[in-house]
């Protein structure tokens, strides 16, 4: 008689047998494929991914802003620090045509922005938490220029 070795005990069992007499096996079970390997690596390919994704963010991201009242000069300095490097540009009072309360701006909910007389936008302040009504009119009545609401927000209907 014609014999094998149980796979999972080892013990010497005939080859018509259904199940080993000493574990009880089924000796007719594919044996399974392990996949541990594979789902390590789909693992580490997927957190690669997400990796990626978090730098390219954080590289395209401005990291912070900073602005810089000067009432001595009467300029204000707006210094941008991005992955980059570091830029600041001095805005005097008279280039400044006005000053905008954003409500639904484009890189924040709120935000306080000063337009000058040749269009440029610079924001001063931005925020996702609350309007910035305040600090709005504070930087108004320093600057001496007139502080415009913007809505930007849209109803259900718009």
């Amino acid at each position: 008689m014609a014999k094998k070795d149980c796979p999972s005990c080892g013990a010497e069992v005939p080859v018509e047998a259904f199940r080993c007499k000493h574990c009880f096996h089924d000796l007719h079970e594919q044996p399974r494929t392990r996949s541990g390997p594979v789902v390590f690596l789909g693992f580490v390919a997927a957190m690669m991914v997400v990796g990626a994704g978090i730098t390219w963010y954080n590289y395209n991201s401005q990291s912070s802003d900073r602005v810089v009242v000067d009432q001595e000069t009467r300029t204000f300095v707006v210094a941008t620090k991005s992955p980059t490097g570091m830029t600041s540009e001095r805005v005097s009072f008279d280039k400044v045509e006005k000053l905008e309360h954003v409500l639904g701006g484009e890189e924040a909910a709120f935000e306080l922005v000063a337009v000058t007389l040749d269009g440029k936008r610079y924001i001063l302040q931005r925020s996702e938490e609350r309007p910035l009504t305040i600090p709005a009119q504070h930087f108004s009545a320093v600057i001496g220029k007139p502080l415009v609401e913007v809505r930007n927000f849209k109803g259900f209907g718009e």
